[in-house]
C-alpha cells in the first residue's frame, strides 16, 4: 500500500493540473472572444473616416501628355473610435479622369492615428510618382480633357487601396479597404492650365469594412 500511494497522489495531481490548465485555457479563450467581439471594428460604424476638402491643378498641358501637370488633393484621415488605434500602411493612390481612366499617381506615407485623432494630408499627384510603369492615356481621353479645358470644367475621382491595422491592447485586426470617393468637379481658369476648388462641405468617401 505504501508503495502505491505516491503513484496515486502523482496521478491525482497530474489530473488536477490538467483540469486546471484546460479550465484556464477555456477562460482565456472565452475572454479573448468576448473582448474581440466587443472592440473589433464594426461594419456599421467603420472607425476610418475620409473626407476630401479641396483639389487644385497646375500646369495642365495636354500636348505633353499631362507629364507636367500637378494635382494636389487635400484629404482628411480621421479615427472616430475612442478605443482603437489605427495604422494606415503607405499606399499609392490613382487619379482617374471620369471614373475609369487613370491619369496620374500619388504616393502617401504610412500614418498612425490614435483614438479620436485625425490628420489632414495633401496628396500630390504627378506622373513621376507612378514610377516606371505609368498609366497609358488614350488619345480620346486627352482630346476630352482638351475639350473640358476649353469649357472650363473637369471631373476627377481619387482611387485608393488601403491596408489598415486596428489595435487595442494585445488585440488587433488587419483589413484591406477600398474607399469609394465621389466625383470632384474642378473649375478651371481660362488659358492658364490651372484650376481648383475648396468645398464648402467636404466630399465624404465611403469606406466599407
Amino acid at each position: 500500500m505504501a508503495n502505491g500511494e505516491p503513484k496515486s497522489y502523482s496521478s491525482n495531481l497530474q489530473l488536477a493540473l490538467t483540469i486546471l490548465g484546460t479550465a484556464t485555457g477555456m477562460i482565456i479563450l472565452i475572454v479573448g472572444i468576448t473582448m474581440a467581439s466587443r472592440y473589433a471594428p464594426k461594419p456599421q460604424q467603420q472607425p476610418l473616416i475620409l473626407k476630401i476638402h479641396s483639389i487644385t491643378m497646375s500646369g495642365l498641358n495636354v500636348s505633353c501628355f499631362l507629364t507636367e501637370t500637378r494635382w494636389n488633393v487635400t484629404v482628411l484621415f480621421a479615427n472616430r473610435n475612442s478605443m482603437l488605434e489605427m495604422s494606415i500602411h503607405s499606399f499609392e493612390s490613382s487619379l482617374y479622369y471620369n471614373y475609369s481612366n487613370p491619369i496620374s499617381c500619388a504616393v502617401v506615407e504610412a500614418m498612425h492615428l490614435g483614438p479620436r485623432k485625425q490628420r489632414l494630408v495633401e496628396m500630390q499627384f504627378n506622373r513621376a510618382q507612378c514610377g516606371e510603369e505609368q498609366p497609358y492615356v488614350d488619345d480620346w481621353v486627352l482630346e476630352r480633357i482638351r475639350k473640358d479645358e476649353i469649357k472650363g470644367e473637369m471631373s476627377f475621382v481619387v482611387g485608393m487601396k488601403l491596408r489598415v491595422s486596428y489595435r487595442t491592447g494585445i488585440l488587433g485586426w488587419d483589413y484591406d479597404l477600398n474607399p469609394h470617393c465621389p466625383k470632384l468637379d474642378m473649375q478651371l481658369v481660362p488659358s492658364t492650365g490651372n484650376g481648383g476648388i475648396i468645398f464648402d462641405h467636404p466630399k465624404v468617401c465611403l469606406v466599407p469594412l
